[in-house]
């Protein structure tokens, strides 16, 4: 597996401090972007074809379902996995049915995390390579 190259959108700045290092210590070598919201993201996701998304759900201006919507029409293929610290079922069905890798609640359970973290990175790698035609 190369590098993955993650990007989290989140607007709780501590968790946009935390999770990166939490995320270095347990993986190594990852390249991580950071962004507050999702308009932000929006541009990074266009730059960028990423291994996996972490997005938080409920965000000002645009929430994390809407963002994942828009991931799925500008990169199809790049898993999305959401947090919140709602734990609504609803959310979880509507989130799931829109297309999402994995929910994530709040607190984050950090093995069941990283497992559908590296799962959702290892489908991106696998599917890059099948477009690649290796």
């Amino acid at each position: 597996m190369s590098e993955p190259h993650i990007l989290i959108v989140d607007d709780d700045t501590v968790l946009l401090q935390a999770l990166p290092a939490f995320l270095r210590l347990r993986m190594g070598t990852v390249k991580i972007d950071t962004c507050d919201s999702a308009l932000e993201a929006l541009s990074q996701i266009a730059a960028w074809d990423y291994d996996a998304i972490i997005s938080d759900i409920k965000m000002p201006g645009m929430d994390g379902l809407s963002l994942m919507a828009e991931v799925r029409l500008l990169r199809p293929n790049t898993p999305t996995l959401l947090i919140t610290g709602h734990g609504e079922h609803d959310l979880a069905v509507r989130a799931l049915q829109g297309g999402a890798y994995a929910f994530i609640q709040k607190p984050i359970d950090r093995d069941s995390f990283m497992v559908s973290l590296i799962g959702a990175i290892q489908k991106r790698q696998l599917s890059r390579d099948t477009e690649r035609g290796s």
